[in-house]
């Protein structure tokens, strides 16, 4: 208890103390007396100071960052609206320019007795057919031909109401006659018919069989269709990889097509 007393007793003489000599500085300060001692003591605390100060500062800007981040999240928001919105212009552009090249190639036909039905093509992974967005509301039905200009692209083989799948030459139930032409060749009408022929599709693409033994078809001569279920005559491709078996009667190609179906955008539907 005794060394209990005494602790607390001389804490006490310290903080009197303590007072007593803040007290006696301060009245001889105000004297004057102390500038020197002052002076030392600011000199060598001084760079503490500014240390301490360049600290805060840096300390200030880090917590300032975190308030202007709401500021730096919304431009940054505001910049990727701006580019998807720049995207989708272009994109429409394309689209639009796809369109007029399209419908030059339509109107150059010079056929005003038909009637066609424009349609985009829809993506999708079938390499066989090619689905589009106009259906039996359109007029649209089941055997219509679909082409872009004199370029065929196949046969609407299902339609619903607002869309419809065509049947490309590619595909294994399609089965066409055609025509052989010299690759010189411009108009068909009045070009000498190098062979009749039928074309096919199948996995490795679309055959062309019954080229007459004693034609003078070549490799890049052209193939059009010539069938009833078609009519009138429809630009397919090129032949390629022709062989001719000295056993058979008649010779064998494929058919390199004009058009990439993978990437057709728009195309056309006869619909009269």
């Amino acid at each position: 208890m005794k060394n209990s007393s005494s602790k607390v007793e001389n804490s006490n003489i310290a903080i009197y103390l303590s007072l007593v000599l803040a007290i006696v500085f301060l009245l001889m300060d105000g004297f004057g007396n102390l500038a020197g001692l002052r002076n030392g003591i600011s000199f060598t605390f001084e760079p503490i100071s500014f240390q301490a100060n360049s600290a805060g500062t840096k300390v200030g800007e880090y917590f300032q960052t975190f308030v202007n981040l709401g500021a730096f999240r919304k431009e940054f928001n505001d910049l990727k609206i701006k580019s998807y919105e720049n995207e989708t212009q272009y994109a429409n552009y394309l689209v639009l320019k796809n369109e007029n090249e399209a419908l030059k190639k339509q109107i150059a036909l010079g056929n005003k007795g038909s009637k066609y039905i424009l349609a985009n093509v829809l993506r999708d992974d079938n390499v066989d057919i090619l689905l589009i967005d106009q259906g039996s509301e359109s007029d649209i039905r089941q055997g219509d031909v679909v082409s872009v200009g004199n370029v065929f692209v196949g046969i609407v083989s299902s339609v619903d109401l607002k869309g419809s799948s065509v049947r490309l030459p590619s595909n294994e139930s399609s089965h066409l006659e055609v025509v052989v032409l010299k690759s010189e060749s411009d108009n068909v009408a009045k070009a000498n018919i190098l062979s009749d022929a039928v074309v096919s599709g199948s996995a490795e693409g679309i055959k062309i069989e019954n080229i007459s033994m004693n034609s003078s078809v070549a490799n890049g001569d052209i193939v059009y269709i010539n069938d009833s279920k078609v009519g009138g005559y429809f630009a397919l491709g090129y032949i390629v990889g022709l062989s001719s078996n000295p056993a058979s009667t008649y010779k064998t190609a494929f058919v390199s097509p004009i058009l990439d179906y993978d990437n057709l955008m728009q195309v056309f539907v006869k619909v009269e």
